[in-house]
């Protein structure tokens, strides 16, 4: 009975026996019948695996078959390729060089001709009529990809093209024409005007300057336009009709002047690169030359009041004179010696009067160099500070650093000059005066000992 059971054990084990309860009793007749069924099942499923293996691999056989047969056909393709492009290779060679021996100078004249159109399409990157004229250099730029070609050749019409767009260039750049274009603006904002262009030269609108722009191609505003000067005609020939002659300014380097132009400071830039020392300098000399012309009407007033004094022996006290001579006539019973004390006391008197304010504007006249001085010392300091710096490597920091120290140098000059001439003129203008007031007072002297020595004589 164990033995059944072992038995019956392994057989389930195999999984190959119909599946029996395993608390019923098996007998060794039914283990026999179903070792035999399973068996029979077992050697059932092996053929079904060998059919299945062996359909498979016949497929595989035939895959293998038609991908060797593939490949031969490509390998044969591929030779045929091969010996098609080693064929196509030999006629392109052939035709090149019957091309080249055909060209013969003409090859020659296309490179002239490559040339040519390069320098063209530079003159019109750089020239103000392509902001009228514009999309030009794309033609250009066509036609000299096209001339450096071994593949192609130019067209006649697009030699005749380039004929026409460098006589147009010609012809334009000897026109003032008036047309609608974009403007930048120094804000940056891009808007349309009426543009006025002036041969090859220059473009205005609204009165002011417009240069034309390489890299962006198109017309920008300068951000510092010129002098009143040059920029008031742009008026004129704005109203101008078409057979009227209007003077107007241009720029023969198309351009560059005006750059230039707006990079020079004017008389308001130079007058803050002074700095605190240039204003100083600039206050003073005003101060002077106001000083001055005071002291010139005081004294020129006053020359006038002494001159009427002079055909008048009625004393006027308004006048320097008037006041002399009233002392005279105050003093006329004393001596000699005792009136001309009186008298130089009167002008004594009067002599501050004449040169009032004069000195100063001599002090202004010796202070406003020496202030100017000052400022250069201070200016070439930090020029010298600069350059421990950032070196000497470029000259328009040293150039710009030595050009501020100067200008209160200018300054002072600009300030002394007049104040010395002024101080020279109100000087002598006094002195006249002066030795008016001595000479009226000698001759009043003179008359007054004749007297005296007359009536001594008398007596």
């Amino acid at each position: 009975m164990k033995l059944q059971s072992l038995l019956l054990a392994a057989a389930l084990t195999l999984g190959g026996l119909p599946t029996v309860q395993a608390n019923e009793p098996v007998s060794v007749n039914d283990l026999l019948n179903l070792v035999q069924q399973g068996q029979a099942r077992d050697d059932q499923e092996f053929k079904q695996r060998m059919a299945r293996f062996n359909q498979s691999k016949a497929e595989q056989d035939r895959m293998v078959a038609d991908a060797q047969a593939e490949r031969s056909r490509l390998e044969q393709l591929s030779a045929q390729k091969e010996q098609q492009f080693q064929q196509n290779e030999t006629s392109i060679a052939e035709a090149q060089e019957r091309l080249n021996n055909r060209l013969g100078s003409l090859k020659e004249l296309f490179g002239v001709l490559q040339q040519v159109a390069g320098d063209t399409k530079a003159v019109f990157e750089g020239s103000v009529v392509s902001s009228e004229l514009p999309g030009r250099e794309q033609f250009l730029t066509d036609l000299i990809r096209v001339a450096g070609s071994s593949s192609s050749l130019p067209s006649i019409g697009q030699l005749e093209r380039l004929w026409f767009e460098m006589q147009r260039e010609m012809t334009f750049s000897g026109r003032i024409a008036s047309y609608p274009a974009e403007v930048v603006l120094p804000s940056g904002e891009t808007v349309a005007k009426p543009v006025i262009r002036v041969g090859g030269f220059n473009a205005v609108a609204d009165g002011k300057y417009l240069n034309w722009d390489l890299e962006t191609g198109r017309l920008v505003e300068l951000d510092k336009q010129p002098a009143g000067r040059y920029t008031g005609p742009i008026n004129d020939l704005a109203a101008a009709t078409g057979t009227e002659l209007t003077a107007f300014w241009i720029d023969p380097a198309r351009g560059q002047l005006l750059k230039i132009m707006g990079q020079s400071p004017e008389l308001g830039d130079r007058v803050d690169q002074g700095g605190v020392v240039g204003y100083v300098i600039l206050v003073l000399g005003a101060f002077g030359i106001f000083l001055a012309v005071w002291r010139m009407i005081v004294l020129y007033s006053e020359a006038g009041k002494i001159r009427k004094q002079m055909g008048n022996e009625t004393p006027d006290e308004n006048n320097a004179l008037g006041r002399v001579m009233a002392v005279f006539n105050a003093n006329k019973k004393a001596d000699t010696e005792t009136l001309e004390l009186h008298l130089g006391e009167a002008i004594a008197a009067e002599i501050p009067r004449l040169t009032k304010g004069i000195g100063w504007i001599k002090i202004i006249s010796v202070v406003a160099p020496l202030l100017g001085l000052l400022g250069t010392v201070t200016g070439m300091i930090d020029v010298f500070e600069t350059m421990s710096l950032f070196g000497t490597g470029d000259p328009k920091l040293m150039a710009g650093g030595i050009s501020q120290a100067l200008v209160t140098t200018v300054q002072g000059l600009v300030a002394a000059i007049p104040c010395v001439f002024l101080h020279t003129l109100t000087n002598n203008r006094s002195r006249e005066l002066i030795m008016i007031l001595e000479e009226r007072a000698t001759g009043i002297l003179a008359r007054q000992s004749e007297q005296q020595t007359s009536q001594t004589k008398a007596a």
